[in-house]
Formats: C-alpha cells, sequence, structure tokens
C-alpha cells in the first residue's frame, strides 16, 4: 500500500454475507473494529474502507463477481476537513483563532464539533 493513498469508503453489497466475508478477506478491506452488515432488501451490506490504489484491483477479484461495490466518499479528503474546522493553538491563552475563513475571538482555537454529529 502507497502511505500517501487517499482512503476510499465503500459499501459492499452481497446476497449473503458469506460474499461479504469473501470480498474482506480477500482484498484485505478494513471493516473497522466492529463489522456490522446490515441488512437491505437484496441481501447485505458492510461498510469499508480500501486505500485508492487498491480499489480497483479490488474489483477484479474472483470474490468482487458476487458483491457490488458503492463508493460513498474520500474519507482521507473528508478527515482533513474535519480537522481544519477545529482550528489550531492552545484554547487556554486567550487570543484570537482562526477558523477557514472566520476569526473566533477569545480563544487560539475554534470550537470542535462533535465526532457524533451529521454531515
Amino acid at each position: 500500500m502507497n502511505d500517501d493513498a487517499e482512503l476510499i469508503h465503500v459499501e459492499v453489497h452481497g446476497a449473503a454475507l458469506e460474499d461479504l466475508r469473501a470480498f474482506a478477506q480477500e482484498t484485505d478491506a478494513d471493516l473497522g473494529c466492529r463489522a456490522t452488515p446490515r441488512r437491505e432488501a437484496e441481501g447485505w451490506v458492510v461498510d469499508a474502507y480500501l486505500p485508492e490504489d487498491r480499489l480497483e484491483a479490488a474489483r477484479s477479484t474472483r470474490s468482487a463477481g458476487r458483491v457490488r461495490l458503492e463508493v460513498r466518499e474520500n474519507a482521507t479528503a473528508v478527515g482533513r476537513e474535519r480537522q481544519a474546522e477545529v482550528g489550531t493553538g492552545n484554547r487556554f491563552s486567550g487570543g484570537d483563532a482562526e477558523r477557514g475563513r472566520a476569526t473566533v475571538r477569545g480563544t487560539r482555537m475554534a470550537p470542535v464539533r462533535g465526532l457524533g454529529e451529521k454531515r
């Protein structure tokens, strides 16, 4: 894996749980610490993360014929955007902070958006 490769969030759809399992094992996709498949009308779906430089190879694996991949987002870019929202510096110093194009008065750190907050 290239350390500079962007991480892509994909949904893996399959008719059976075994299809999802086979794809994850063959591609070494990251399913997170608690992979929880969700039931849908056509079968099952699970979230997975693959480096951008391995995404096309994953589409051509033996098990890929039994699943459908749906790219959801570039997780690396989303992470960078969230980091930019937070701001920089020492929030206890009492100075001003830059947050994007805005200045937050009285602190050097912008308020942190909650991790569970919907985008």
